[in-house]
């Protein structure tokens, strides 16, 4: 009896040639089109210019020509809603952990330069790979120019170990622990003191836990306030796995509450203690950790506003063709609705394209994979969304050339 066999795709021999430090690997699709798929012939020739932030002039880089790929005919994300417009928006990736955020992230974003938006990547994912998809060192830390795209992109992985030494330099004043100075504001230096002879000063220095997710919230706080960031238009976080993500839109509502609590319990310690004061003739309170303490709620206030916000603010969930990535996209998205984070889109990553002839591998794969989009189709948490199919690549997604190929095929 006759095997099938899997059938590799198909390239021009120039695309194996390139050489440019962003044309990396460049995806190819199996280029086989069953009557249930529309075959989008990509006839023409890409180019890829390099610009720099002072606009230099283009440099041209070698062409590449991708002959046929096989795209579900209802992978329509809406693009044209999401490009129009001047005022600034964020999108949020978010989902399972491998299902392709940070590549669908990263083409997205080349995407909007490409059309014209001055654009910003954030990775909030304390285990990074903005660096690896756009093939560029973006780590430090600090805005980074990406080497590529027509209008200006830059990218910005938060630095988890630079953010807990600046806390750990920020909590420190005068030799003293950050817990003792804040605790000093609300009254209760004499517990810090206290605490500061059983030797816990290292222990009250130590960055707490969900520091990744307060330190994203603080970058989100600067988008909204610093001058440095005004010139973006599109703001796209490519955010940490599910667990992560949940933690960062719900810390805005957690400390609102918790600052709300502190600043009732300093109103009680100080109407209790300024009788004392008084005999004493000290009449005068300190009111600089009160104020501090409210405009920190203030910002968390418009952070929640934001996350909230449908007309500048969505959130897109990826996730693969699997049981389990579905059953986990559909808590997800349940959890945002209850934060009330807006959520229009659903990108379903890595979709095996069928094929004329196949491997008994990949036909089993394949059945597995229309279970899981069935159960999409009967899910009532994601039934209402709009699904995007992102076709599988037989070649890794690396650098700005591979990333608009495929931006173009997810992003329409």
């Amino acid at each position: 009896m006759a095997t099938s066999t899997c059938i590799p795709s198909t390239f021009t021999p120039i695309l194996q040639n390139l050489t440019s430090r962003n044309a990396i690997a460049m995806a190819g699709l199996l280029s086989y089109a069953p009557k249930t798929l529309r075959p989008l012939s990509y006839a023409q020739s890409f180019g890829f210019s390099s610009h720099s932030t002072a606009r230099k002039p283009p440099r041209k880089l070698p062409q590449f020509q991708v002959r046929s790929v096989a795209t579900p005919a209802e992978a329509v994300a809406g693009f044209e809603e999401m490009v129009a417009g001047t005022q600034r928006k964020y999108y949020m990736l978010g989902g399972k952990g491998g299902v392709g955020k940070t590549s669908c992230a990263a083409s997205l974003a080349v995407k909007f330069a490409n059309n014209g938006h001055p654009t910003l990547v954030v990775s909030t994912d304390p285990a990074h790979s903005l660096s690896d998809s756009f093939a560029q060192d973006l780590t430090g830390g600090t805005l980074v120019p990406v080497d590529g795209p027509e209008a200006p992109l830059f990218a910005l992985e938060i630095n988890p170990e630079k953010a807990r030494e600046e806390f750990k330099t920020a909590s420190q004043k005068n030799g003293g622990t950050g817990v003792k100075d804040f605790m000093d504001g609300m009254g209760l230096g004499m517990l810090a003191e206290q605490l500061g002879e059983l030797k816990l000063g290292e222990l009250l220095d130590t960055p707490p836990p969900g520091l990744d997710e307060a330190i994203a919230i603080s970058k989100v706080i600067q988008f909204l306030e610093s001058p440095e960031y005004n010139m973006f238009t599109r703001i796209v976080f490519d955010t940490a796995p599910t667990g992560h993500t949940l933690r960062l839109l719900s810390l805005p509502d957690f400390l609102d509450a918790s600052i709300g609590k502190i600043l009732k319990l300093r109103q009680k310690i100080a109407s209790a203690t300024s009788a004392i004061k008084s005999v004493f003739g000290s009449g005068e309170s300190d009111s600089g950790a009160s104020d501090k303490l409210e405009k920190l709620r203030e910002r968390m206030i418009k952070v929640r506003e934001l996350f909230r916000d449908t007309e500048s603010t969505e959130f897109v969930i990826v996730t693969i063709p699997t049981v389990m990535a579905v059953s986990e996209s559909s808590r997800l998205h349940a959890s945002l609705k209850k934060e009330s984070v807006p959520v229009k889109r659903l990108i379903v990553n890595q979709i095996l394209p069928p094929s004329a002839s196949d491997c008994k591998f990949c036909s089993i794969k394949r059945k597995d994979q229309m279970r899981a989009l069935d159960m999409i189709q009967s899910d009532p948490e994601l039934l209402g969304l709009t699904l995007i199919q992102a076709p599988l690549v037989d070649m890794e997604i690396r650098g700005v050339p591979a990333l608009r190929f495929l931006g173009d095929m997810i992003w329409k």
